[in-house]
């Protein structure tokens, strides 16, 4: 393989991130490169890291590359947003009513409506990815 072309990552690297370990990369990313709402990226800039919403910067954390297509393909990317949609919910962040149980809505769809919410601010953005990172490790016996 050249150098160049992107490298796939060791069989079995990505099975080790947990949700919560994809949640904090995430909002680790919004912090360096910038939080948006309406679009997964804001690409008005020629820059290979743009700013993004919490779902794009959750693609990011997982493929270090802007993930247009990719949602769905990627299973570390739909167990992070399965985990923050039902966060979101269970956290009264989002009303289940709204939703209908989740049953008519992706987890990418609740996701996105909450963060592209009008009151949204990007210090919530970041206390709330933190929070259900927390709740991750403590349902599922992490460390944090």
């Amino acid at each position: 393989m050249n150098p160049t072309q992107k490298q796939h990552p060791t069989p079995g690297a990505l099975a080790d991130l947990t949700p919560a370990d994809t949640l904090r990369c995430a909002a680790r990313y919004l912090e360096l490169r910038g939080w948006a709402q309406g679009s997964l990226y804001q690409r008005t800039t020629d820059t290979p890291f743009p700013p993004a919403c919490v779902t794009g910067a959750i693609g990011m954390a997982v493929d270090g590359d802007c993930v247009w297509a990719a949602l769905g393909d990627s299973p570390e990317v739909d167990r992070a947003l399965r985990f923050l949609a039902d966060y979101l919910q269970r956290d009264g962040r989002v009303r289940e009513s709204d939703y209908h149980g989740a049953l008519c809505y992706s987890d990418h769809e609740i996701v996105a409506d909450w963060n592209d919410d009008a009151t949204q601010t990007l210090p919530d953005v970041l206390a709330i990815l933190g929070d259900a990172a927390d709740d991750y490790d403590r349902a599922h016996g992490g460390t944090r």
